[in-house]
């Protein structure tokens, strides 16, 4: 019998902690927590409102540079963004309407990020074997001898 008495201090003192830790999550942890993901969902409108998109897409940059815009919508890149390759427009374009010149690599090593040959990537997706592809030593604007970076058909 006086066990069982142990046994019941012990269950209640379990039971009075995890009351308390509920208690507590329901105080400490604001009510947005997790509802769509391991953040708190109203942060995601006070951090919209702290700071200007940095990305606009391909639609923005139509509208100074048109003639590539529309060269890259007819061509294979169609489907890449702008930004994937000069970077946020954000470092373009500064909110006073000034723009500076975008630091583009025009390496081998931008292209090859998605055209090197890798198993994983799907087999329609046009992949080469650098070392096979380019005559001549793997180094600065060897893809743009030959390819429009807009539309990089031959």
């Amino acid at each position: 019998m006086e066990h069982a008495r142990h046994v019941f201090r012990v269950a209640l003192v379990v039971v009075v902690l995890l009351a308390g830790v509920a208690l507590a999550r329901s105080v400490l942890v604001p009510r947005s927590y997790g509802l769509y993901g391991p953040y708190r969902f109203d942060n995601v409108a006070e951090q919209m409102n702290l700071r200007a998109p940095a990305h606009r897409g391909p639609a923005a940059c139509g509208e100074c540079h048109e003639a590539e815009a529309t060269k890259r919508a007819a061509g294979s890149h169609r489907t890449v963004s702008c930004e994937v390759c000069h970077g946020p427009l954000a470092r373009h374009v500064k909110e006073d309407g000034t723009f500076d010149e975008p630091q583009i690599d025009r390496s081998f090593v931008l292209c090859a990020r998605c055209h090197r040959k890798i198993l994983g990537r799907p087999a329609k997706f046009p992949q080469v074997v650098l070392e096979e592809h380019v005559t001549g030593p793997l180094e600065g604007k060897v893809c743009l001898e030959c390819h429009d970076p807009h539309s990089p058909k031959l």
